[in-house]
């Protein structure tokens, strides 16, 4: 499993495209998860739908591939890959509530603004990712670690990743032609307690 984070795009709708086309074909990752409430993520869904018909991709493509002008052709194709893009992509509810998932055994919170997390939440993860930084930041305390790709315009975008050689988690900052900035391994949750015979 490969979670993809991206900052707020605040009005850059264009950034936020080339932000999650580098994730879903670049880096093949199974879920985005946008961590800004702006009118980019409007704009990016709201272009990313249009076109889109009551028939099936596959009628559609059918129907293209038999009869399409050009332009028919790519702008099916450019509705496939905008469906491809929304299937993938998450919008964390507003604050304070946050979402939360599990990577393996790690506890991964995810919230908006980092003023919104308690103590019972910090106590009981493995990773916080947060949108509301002002640049790319990462603090390890002890077995926890917080993260944020801070703003998009900033250029950086985060995964999370369960892939990673040599079994474990990682975390990687990355930028927006995919080159990794910096890789971190992430802890577990503790050693597990074995019963001798």
């Amino acid at each position: 499993m490969r979670f993809g984070f991206v900052g707020p795009a605040e009005s850059s709708s264009p950034l936020l495209e080339q932000a999650v086309g580098q994730l879903v074909t670049g880096l093949e990752v199974d879920t985005i998860v946008y961590l800004g409430a702006d009118e980019a993520i409007h704009d990016f869904i709201t272009a990313q739908r249009r076109g889109q018909s009551e028939l099936t991709f596959e009628q559609r493509v059918a129907e293209v591939a038999a009869t399409g002008a050009p332009a028919e052709i790519t702008e099916v194709v450019r509705s496939l890959r905008g469906a491809m893009y929304l299937e993938r992509l998450r919008v964390l509810p507003q604050p304070p509530a946050n979402a939360i998932e599990m990577l393996d055994d790690r506890i991964i919170l995810l919230v908006r603004e980092k003023s919104s997390i308690g103590e019972e939440d910090v106590v009981n993860s493995n990773v916080v990712v947060y949108g509301d930084a002002k640049e790319l930041a990462f603090k390890r305390y002890g077995p926890r670690c917080f993260f944020s790709p801070g703003p998009l315009e900033g250029g950086y975008l985060g995964i999370l990743d369960d892939e990673a050689e040599g079994g474990g988690i990682t975390l990687r900052a990355i930028d927006l032609t995919g080159e990794v900035s910096w890789t971190e391994p992430i802890q577990g949750r503790g050693a597990r307690m074995k019963v001798a015979p």
